[in-house]
């Protein structure tokens, strides 16, 4: 009865689902050992209820099932040891005198050294009592004949019961102000006491017909995985149990735009006449004629506008191949016909810098822009508001300040949403209820093979820009080792020197004992030491808090920063058109479809982009060859299409925490097939009972509604 719930649009059933929902929507502070304290830590993670901390998946594993003889382990190798504490305690070590804590334990034949640097001393103290029974957990090093662990993962033994907690760890990402012990309590507390609770929203006979294990099984076996599961498969987010989670989301995005798709069709559109001379007048707006890949798309939109029914498109393109300049055309034919645009862009910055751009724009456009971002205060909003409403402003930029309910349009024609990274329906259907049935245009520049393209925005009519405006010239990319450095500083001074700016991407934000990656932290502080004082640098990283981050990007964005370096967040990029060179260390650890969209950041002003891929020593012949393939192709979706056959599905790895309605681009990438399966059983489930799309018993349309009314977090 469970897994058949949304097959049976009964009145009683749906109050059921609604209830349990409820129940799974409890804040984390009802379990125990979660105070309000806590809750706010994991709240900033973006775990707010019971259910989000159930779908809180690890993102990789610990083969933690034997115990390996200390005189058995190998340099380099994670291994689970036993052993005795001979001694324990604080040492100082060169340079700087800084201290560290160092524990001796031995097993029958061999001795481990333990050792931390960063530590609360009153509980190594304890933990290092002579005679103390320890199992550690870590990767081997050698340090002056001495095997060590740095940084172990450690556990008292007080009973022989501790052989049943031998298995698989799992390894969840870190949350600031929660301890991974307090972690893994609460997300034991959720399993045992409310994982019996979650209904499954997958029809029994699909799941049967699928072969995929029920939900219940796949959260609890992903947070405890089975100890017969493969090492291989778990890292690589290949078992049954992972595939069904990634399955439940690819099916619910693809139900949710099939379901749309159906309702959109239903409604009438925002008739606008064409100016007869349009493309005259778009002549006298840009300094630049339009390529025919944009001619092609401005005449897509204004047939869209023309038909009657709400214009449903997407504007896919590389970077730079001038997708902005259609929305341009796109917002001028619907403010002609005195309706108003809504452009949302995923960031503060970007929608800065779109606010700009349209400013800059040809006064005979008439555009009335205002910006609205969820950092206004509260007088300033509320002005602004009633300017909105009164259709004082023709045209309103902003980020998901965008949804709030308090925003009232005089008249939404049409609305633009810069996608950027994330696939999904939430914000396109939510934007929706501020009209009409507004038209929408979506753009995006995310490198995606076009199949895939055509799956992931099957509710959607799609037009493909390719090549560039005339004047852009294609970047430049060199792969180089470590021993061409010199090359590569004496190139980016050269540039410096000229006024222009530069970015360096690092694989990792800081240091860790567990890897030798060049980190951002210690990137920014040597090269602040060899640039400075002639050209400052910044540093930009996930864990900044949001205005930080912004701020700092768009100092580098105004010139006062000239070298800009960071972690991928640069990914979803700010147009600098100054900046022309980029260094990218480690690159074999990203796709490449993601270092395309990287150097997208670099050579989008009148002078050539250079990026440089700078390969590690131990990065191997096969990741070269690959790497190779960016240094011959500027084409994303056929450098996408490639980096999918090289590196193959089970090797992008991460159940990327996406928000609700939405999927990332490595999800989408590691399971193609599955993607088409998930839109075909939605499709599917449509089309035999179309009476659950009715608002009086719509079991499904609740569940759908679920994704597209959730709140938002701003």
């Amino acid at each position: 009865m469970r897994g058949n719930i949304l097959r049976a649009p009964v009145i009683s059933m749906k109050d059921a689902y609604l209830k349990q929902i409820q129940h799974l929507s409890l804040p984390l502070s009802c379990l125990k050992g979660v105070g309000p304290k806590r809750s706010a830590f994991f709240a900033q993670k973006g775990l707010h209820t019971v259910l989000d901390l159930l779908f809180f998946t690890p993102f990789r594993y610990e083969d933690r099932r034997r115990i390996t003889p200390i005189s058995h382990v190998q340099e380099g190798i994670p291994v689970l040891v036993r052993g005795k504490v001979v001694f324990g305690r604080e040492e100082r070590f060169y340079p700087g005198r800084k201290r560290l804590f160092k524990i001796l334990i031995r097993d029958e034949e061999a001795g481990l050294e333990l050792v931390w640097f960063n530590y609360r001393r009153p509980f190594l103290t304890r933990l290092a009592a002579q005679g103390t029974e320890l199992l550690a957990y870590g990767p081997v090093r050698m340090n002056r004949g001495h095997k060590q662990v740095i940084h172990p993962d450690t556990t008292v033994i007080r009973t022989e019961g501790y052989v049943e907690a031998l298995g698989f760890h799992p390894v969840y990402s870190m949350i600031d102000g929660i301890p991974l012990s307090a972690l893994r309590t609460a997300i034991s507390r959720a399993l045992s006491h409310h994982l019996s609770s979650l209904i499954d929203p997958l029809p029994a006979d699909m799941i049967h017909r699928l072969g995929l294990p029920s939900l219940w099984e796949s959260i609890e076996h992903v947070h405890r995985p089975p100890k017969d599961s493969s090492i291989e498969q778990l890292n690589q987010h290949r078992t049954p149990y992972h595939k069904r989670l990634l399955f439940d989301r690819f099916f619910l995005v693809m139900l949710t735009m099939a379901f749309r798709k159906k309702m959109r069709a239903k409604g009438k559109g925002f008739l606008f006449p064409i100016p007869q001379n349009l493309m005259n007048e778009i002549g006298e707006f840009f300094p630049f004629h339009l390529t025919p890949h944009q001619e092609k798309a401005v005449d897509d939109i204004a047939k869209d506008f023309l038909s009657g029914k709400p214009m449903n498109r997407l504007v896919l393109g590389d970077v730079g191949c001038g997708k902005t300049a259609v929305a341009a055309v796109a917002a001028y034919i619907c403010t002609r016909n005195k309706a108003q645009v809504a452009i949302m862009a995923p960031t503060q910055i970007l929608a800065t810098q779109h606010l700009e751009y349209f400013r800059a724009l040809s006064g005979k456009m008439d555009f009335r822009p205002v910006l609205l971002t969820s950092g206004l205060r509260k007088g300033e909003r509320e002005e602004i508001y009633g300017k909105i409403k009164n259709g004082d402003c023709n045209l309103v930029i902003g980020t998901q300040s965008l949804i709030q309910e308090d925003l009232v349009f005089s008249r939404l024609g049409l609305v633009i949403i810069d996608e950027q990274h994330r696939f999904g329906v939430r914000e396109r259907a939510l934007m929706d209820r501020k009209g009409e049935n507004p038209h929408q245009l979506v753009m995006t520049a995310t490198p995606i093979p076009r199949t895939l393209a055509i799956t992931i925005y099957g509710d959607m009519d799609i037009t493909w820009i390719s090549g560039y405006p005339k004047g852009r010239l294609p970047v430049i990319t060199q792969l180089v080792s470590v021993d061409e450095k010199r090359k590569v500083l004496e190139e980016l001074t050269g540039r410096l020197s000229h006024g222009q700016q530069a970015f360096v991407i690092c694989p990792v934000i800081e240091e860790s004992q567990e890897t030798d990656l060049k980190n951002a932290i210690e990137m920014a502080d040597r090269l602040e030491k060899i640039l400075s004082p002639r050209f400052r640098v910044g540093l930009v990283h996930g864990r900044l808090a949001s205005d930080e981050r912004e701020s700092i990007m768009n100092r580098f964005r105004k010139g006062s920063i000239s070298l800009l370096v960071g972690t991928t967040v640069v990914e979803v990029g700010i147009h600098v058109p100054k900046a022309t060179v980029m260094i990218i260390e480690h690159p074999e650890r990203f796709g490449l479809a993601q270092l395309h969209q990287l150097r997208g950041r670099v050579g989008r002003g009148c002078k050539q982009g250079i990026c440089f891929l700078m390969l590690s020593n131990t990065a191997s012949e096969k990741a070269a060859s690959r790497l190779e393939i960016l240094t011959q192709s500027q084409d994303g979706p056929a450098i996408a299409q490639k980096d999918l056959e090289l590196r193959g599905h089970g090797e992008l790895i991460g159940m990327r925490q996406t928000g609700l309605g939405e999927l990332g681009l490595a999800e989408l990438m590691r399971e193609p097939e599955f993607l088409v399966r998930a839109k075909e059983e939605a499709q599917r489930l449509l089309d035999a009972d179309p009476a659950l799309l009715l608002p009086a018993n719509g079991v499904l349309k609740t569940f759908v509604e679920a994704v597209l009314t959730r709140p938002v977090d701003l």
